[in-house]
């Protein structure tokens, strides 16, 4: 069928694994691509940060001068009458009441010696204009009421909990007979979660020419349900639900409440 485009999946060739290996591993002498991601996210938050802080004290008016005004201090009290009136001038600009009494942007700087005939204009607010004053006036906006929201986002909630409780006791039912019960999808992503949790919480072990699986056991204590897998060379276990089938090679699943021993306690005893 020629007309019938065809994707391979990831992961059958090899450079599709030296890409994973080199996300968390450093090769190349450079670093792994996730410390580098981590080092341009600190980078990027600091230079946030800095930009908030300055933008806030600009706004505020909070912004401290304490230094250079010292070390301004010291130069006029250093200096002749003549030198003390051009370090004014070069310091302030002011030329005679040429500069009016409204802060310009910090980031646009503007020498002391350029003139108001030729410098940027600064925008004076409206209320400052005709006020004098930047404090804001009139009636507060009323506080948005979110109540709708909130009730259907608890209800939501409520919906899902409900929804993986059901699937929790519908594996727990199903437990030791997965290939003769056909699960629903939301059981069969929970299973799925609790077999991933278990396998990334076991150790894998080399007994007698043979390995096994120690501690491979993930759970919920919100649902009461614990999920105990061990590998048993041969044996397969087949998964069925409304979307599919999935087989476990030579790995056995039990599942059961929380508060019950597990499946290989039992089988140890």
């Amino acid at each position: 069928m020629p007309e019938t485009r065809v994707q391979r999946s990831r992961g059958r060739q090899l450079a599709d694994w030296e890409g994973l290996r080199d996300w968390f591993a450093d090769t190349d002498g450079h670093g792994s691509q996730v410390d580098q991601l981590r080092d341009a996210t600190l980078r990027a938050l600091q230079s946030l940060l800095a930009n908030a802080k300055r933008m806030l004290r600009s706004a505020s008016g909070e912004m401290s001068r304490r230094k250079d005004l010292l070390r301004l201090a010291a130069w006029f009290d250093a200096a002749q009458p003549d030198e003390a009136h051009d370090i004014a001038v070069a310091a302030f600009g002011l030329y005679g009441a040429r500069h009016l009494g409204v802060a310009p942007d910090p980031d646009a700087s503007v020498p002391a010696y350029v003139s108001w005939w030729t410098g940027p204009v600064v925008d004076v607010p409206v209320a400052l204009r005709e006020r004098g004053s930047r404090a804001p006036r009139g009636r507060a906006a009323m506080v948005e009421d979110h109540s709708e929201q909130k009730r259907r986002l608890m209800e939501r909630a409520r919906e899902q909990a409900a929804a993986r409780e059901a699937a929790a006791a519908e594996l727990r039912s199903a437990s030791g007979r997965f290939d003769q019960v056909r699960l629903g999808s939301a059981a069969l992503r929970l299973l799925l979660e609790l077999l991933a949790a278990a396998l990334g919480n076991s150790q894998l072990r080399k007994d007698e020419g043979d390995f096994r699986l120690d501690g491979a056991q993930a759970g919920d204590a919100d649902l009461g349900i614990r999920l105990t897998a061990w590998r048993t060379p041969g044996r397969h276990t087949l998964l069925r639900s409304v979307d599919g089938e999935l087989l476990v090679d030579d790995l056995t699943l039990a599942v059961e409440s929380a508060s019950a021993p597990t499946a290989a306690e039992e089988a140890s005893a």
